[in-house]
Parts: structure tokens; sequence; C-alpha cells
């Protein structure tokens, strides 16, 4: 379906700013994205998710992106506002690049690293930061069962019992909280932006390392997952962001999130989930 413009009043908002420039829907999915000129209109057009979802909310992106406007980090620059209103959005300037990563697994690990502790070097002290939570609390969403197409049941029943004692030690730092490969855009074998920072808060490093290596497990195996945990200790210059339980807890956010499979690439979907948490599990320190 073609992406609805902009209701009046955002028009009215977008045109004090930028004046008569064509206006271009870009595609639709928790914001609906629209190219203006060199700039990008987000606007945050669900209401249910804004009454009740406190990662859905543009002033956390948009502090985060004022955070980030003096570093090293490729993100997108704020240039205005509109709070108010059923639709907030939000312009920025329009990175140049393409989602499409570099054919060569080691391009990506390597260049992904780099991005990602500088990500981790940003000093959040005087941006009011929000700090990290799970998308979802057992005690208001419901507990997390065992799928009911698993062979395994007892790797999801080791997960849920993991998750259930207390988290280990982190040293707090800012995270992009959704880091994965379809949040980069490139130029050749070059990150040039990433994007989607309503995210964005102080929390366990580790969970950015766990959203990055699920979903690499997922696109890229296992093995290329394993992989990126010494090319970020290498940039970062740190071992210690690591822990099972990140990678835990990042999957039990994952397994409410996503259906029941219905086909049998879906199933293979889940295989590989399964496989990955599976793998987790067995590394959770013993005692």
């Amino acid at each position: 379906m073609p992406v609805p413009m902009p209701n009046d009043e955002t028009l009215a908002w977008l045109r004090d700013i930028v004046g008569d420039v064509p206006i271009e829907p870009m595609g639709e999915g928790a914001n609906r994205l629209y190219v203006v000129g060199d700039l990008v209109l987000r606007v945050f057009h669900d209401a249910d998710r804004l009454a009740v979802d406190p990662w859905y909310r543009p002033e956390r992106e948009a502090r985060v992106l004022r955070l980030l406007a003096d570093t090293a980090v490729p993100a997108p620059e704020l240039i205005a506002t509109r709070l108010e209103g059923a639709t907030p959005a939000l312009l920025t300037s329009r990175l140049p690049g393409t989602p499409a990563p570099p054919a060569d697994p080691a391009v990506l690990l390597s260049c992904a690293a780099e991005l990602l502790a500088a990500i981790h070097a940003v000093d959040p002290t005087d941006a009011d930061p929000v700090e990290y939570a799970p998308y979802y609390d057992p005690a208001v969403d419901g507990a997390r069962t065992v799928p009911t197409w698993t062979t395994r049941p007892h790797v999801w029943q080791r997960m849920f019992a993991a998750l259930a004692e207390q988290p280990p030690y982190a040293a707090p730092g800012f995270i992009h909280r959704d880091f994965h490969a379809e949040q980069l855009l490139w130029l050749g074998e070059r990150i040039a932006g990433v994007v989607d920072w309503t995210t964005g808060c102080v929390g366990p490093r580790g969970i950015d390392l766990a959203r990055f290596r699920l979903n690499l497990a997922l696109s890229h195996g296992v093995a290329v997952a394993e992989d990126f945990l010494p090319a970020y200790a290498k940039a970062a210059g740190r071992t210690d962001d690591h822990h099972p339980y990140w990678d835990l807890l990042d999957a039990g956010d994952a397994l409410l999130d996503w259906p029941e499979p219905e086909t049998r690439e879906e199933l293979v979907e889940w295989q590989r989930f399964e496989a990955w948490v599976g793998r987790a599990v067995r590394t959770l320190p013993k005692g």
C-alpha cells in the first residue's frame, strides 16, 4: 500500500521550515518516512504505540541526536522537531548510502565493530539519558513460554531459569539498544551512517553486542556472529562487555516479538534462533 502523505498540520509545520520543497514517500515501518529535498521527515503515526510504548517517543530520539551531534558517530543531524499533536515528527538530515552491506562478512564485522566501539565511547552525562530496560516486563506482558514447535524444550527452560536470576554487573554506558545490520548505511566498504535512535539509552553494552550478533546468526550463521566478539574487543579495547546473560535477555525479548512459524522458511529461521539460544545457555558460567 502507498504511504499516506502527512496530515495538514504536519505539512504546514514542514512548509514553514523548508518552503515549497517536493515531498516523496520513502517507506513505512514504525515511522512513515519522507524525502524532503536533502532532508528526511519521520512521522510517528502509530497512535496506539505512542500511548503505551515508552521506546516509541520522538522526544527521546531528538535528545539522542542532539547528544550525538558533536561525536564521531555518523548519525542524522536533527533539524527540527514537532512533538505536539496526534502525529509528532522529526526532521533530520538525509544520510548517504544504502542498507546493502559488503559481500565480505569480514568487512561487515570490522566496520560494524569500529562503529559500535565509537557509539559506546559517547559520554551521555550531560544528556539526561534514559536508562535501559527490557522491552517486555513479564509482570506486565505475561510470562515467556516454550515455543510449541520445539523438540528441545529444555533449551528454553534453561533460558527462562537464567533470566529469573539477578543480572551480572555491567558498567553502564551509552548504547544504541537496537543495533543490527539493517540500521547501517553503506558507501562501498565503509559505513556512512547509522539510523533509528529512538531506543538510545544508558545500559549494559552487552545488549548491543547481543542484538547485533543474534541478527548475524540468523543472516550469516553462528560462526560469523561469534567472530564479531573479537572484532569488537579489538576496536573497543575491552573484553568484558559480553556476557551470555545479555544474549539471553535480548533473545527473550525477541521470543515475544516473533509469531509462531507458519511456513517451512519461518520454521528454519526459528530453528536458527533456537540454536543461538542453545549456544548461549551452554556458555553460562557454572555455579
